[in-house]
């Protein structure tokens, strides 16, 4: 009974793990890596730890983006530069997106399996090869939530949002 059990949790695992698979080869389809670096970074406004949880498409904030390593959640720190915001994930490869991407940054209390208090995840909503997406962020230390989002909302200032659903 031991052994039959053993086989069905190995055969469990590998299903997930191909689904898992096909679903990032699938959706590195729609849109090409992101950068992992800014090419001008400008000048430092803010740096911050932070709890990166999820990316997802901008329309539907319960289905994570498994491709390019986006899928991991894990601790990261946050730079806002003049330019752009850079998340640097631990074990993980960084997440660059440059202020002319930034659509705009809200703040949520549900992204994928995270539920936290009202506000206490800051959204930040971009585009990348005409796919729009959201990045969702934890930050450490609830008095730098608001200076983030600050920050972050000068980026997407005057931009019009014709369709967040692609």
């Amino acid at each position: 009974m031991a052994i039959i059990t053993l086989v069905l949790f190995v055969v469990m695992i590998a299903l997930a793990l191909g689904a898992w698979g096909k679903r990032a080869i699938r959706q590195e389809a729609a849109f090409s890596a992101p950068l992992e670096a800014l090419e001008y970074f400008g000048e430092l406004r803010l740096q911050t730890k932070a709890f990166y949880v999820a990316t997802t498409f901008a329309a539907n904030h319960l289905e994570r983006i498994a491709a390019y390593g986006l899928g991991a959640r894990g601790f990261a720190k946050i730079f806002v530069f003049s330019e752009g915001v850079l998340v640097v994930r631990n074990g993980e490869r960084p997440l660059a997106i440059y202020k002319a991407s930034i659509l705009s940054v809200s703040t949520n209390q549900v992204a994928i399996d995270k539920s936290v208090e009202s506000g206490g995840l800051i959204s930040i909503n971009w585009v990348q090869d005409a796919t729009h997406l959201s990045t969702h962020l934890r930050i450490v230390d609830s008095s730098e939530r608001g200076l983030v989002l600050n920050e972050i909302k000068g980026f997407a200032a005057g931009k019009q949002v014709k369709d967040a659903t692609k």
